[in-house]
């Protein structure tokens, strides 16, 4: 045990002695937040529409305002030109098109059931899916506040509607923060503590202090542990750090248990430095620990669900994310922060994600040789 403090001591003037990596550990952790937490998110904003009435009616106008009226859309324009819509597409001047034919307020006195039609882009799958569903919300919106006016409901009496109540779980404003921002904070927790240590072990051999190392009593697994848990310690101080800015600044609603959260980041933490450590065994210099940190880094983020959700992925792409640690945790973090979940509905992903920190940090300290190659 001495000899393991005497190591984290050695470990931590190291890392405090060198200012830009005290910069690393604290700063860059939450500048990322910032720019990731604004730059990314699932919110379809100011899509550009165009509207062709047809009609001119009061209820057309009033439909048209509707739309104005919401930062979901921008008309950009009246049109009657129905032929240039093609080129309003190509020329990206709109996204969306709403045509509002002829006799649209007289046939809905009448109570013909008139029809609107959308245009919609659809380079983009994801936003033109995503805008026909802001649009059918803002037209059921509509349809209700025409049956509150007096006039209209004496002119529909008798037709028959469908009401509809819908109750959104866990994030009743659909705010997409609250959904990304816990992605965040893992991703944060796998880049930063995967690259520190990945670079501890190579630095001593640039540096010709393993050669020190090697000549103490120390065992394999005590070296190991000296340098995984200065590392661990400011992981938490990360943590802690991002979520008081999370929660105070994005205003992210954390609905489980704090000390739930904490003891399932121990054991993440202790893969992500575990496999700091593989990496730092397989590579000789720090641009190579560097490389190979970041290359593995793309591959289990993109696999972990954060921007692509797994279920979407083809059916061997999600086979291999069941090997991927991050995977688990994404679900862990993201379940404690919006539904609260207790440890008996985290088991499922917490047990893998604790045998997978067990392998890797087995394999770290059998593959380590405190000796110079």
């Amino acid at each position: 045990m001495r000899q393991i403090l005497a190591m984290m001591r050695k470990e931590f003037k190291q890392i405090f002695r060198d200012r830009s990596m005290v910069a690393i550990i604290f700063l860059i952790p939450v500048i990322q937040l910032f720019i990731l937490a604004n730059a990314i998110t699932l919110d379809v904003m100011h899509i550009k529409l165009l509207v062709a009435d047809l009609d001119n009616s009061r209820v057309s106008r009033e439909m048209i305002q509707a739309f104005s009226h919401t930062k979901r859309f921008d008309i950009v324009g009246m049109t009657r030109n129905l032929d240039g819509i093609r080129r309003d597409f190509r020329s990206w001047r709109a996204q969306m098109v709403l045509i509002i034919p002829p006799k649209f307020g007289r046939n809905l006195e009448r109570r013909l059931n008139p029809r609107i039609q959308f245009d919609v882009d659809g380079v983009d799958g994801n936003t033109a899916g995503v805008a026909l569903g802001y649009a059918r919300g803002i037209l059921t919106q509509f349809g209700e506040t025409i049956l509150q006016n007096p006039g209209w409901r004496a002119s529909l009496q008798g037709v028959h509607l469908i009401s509809m109540e819908e109750r959104m779980w866990y994030n009743p404003e659909l705010n997409s923060s609250q959904f990304i921002i816990p992605g965040i904070v893992v991703v944060l927790l796998t880049l930063l503590p995967m690259m520190l240590s990945s670079m501890s072990l190579v630095k001593e051999k640039e540096t010709g202090t393993l050669e020190q190392l090697i000549v103490t009593p120390m065992k394999k697994y005590e070296l190991i542990l000296g340098k995984l848990i200065p590392f661990l310690i400011l992981s938490y101080v990360e943590l802690t750090l991002v979520m008081v800015i999370a929660i105070f600044f994005f205003h992210i609603a954390m609905n489980g248990s704090y000390f739930l959260l904490g003891e399932l980041s121990f054991v993440y933490l202790f893969t992500t430095l575990g496999l700091g450590i593989f990496i730092s065994t397989v590579t000789s210099s720090q641009q190579q620990a560097m490389f190979l940190s970041w290359f593995i880094s793309i591959f289990i983020i993109l696999m972990s669900g954060f921007f692509i959700p797994i279920e979407n992925m083809p059916d061997v792409l999600q086979k291999l994310t069941y090997l991927n640690p991050m995977r688990y945790f994404m679900y862990i973090v993201r379940d404690i922060f919006q539904k609260g979940s207790g440890l008996k509905y985290l088991l499922q992903d917490a047990i893998p994600m604790t045998a997978y920190g067990v392998f890797v940090l087995s394999v770290s300290v059998l593959k380590f040789r405190k000796r110079v190659e």
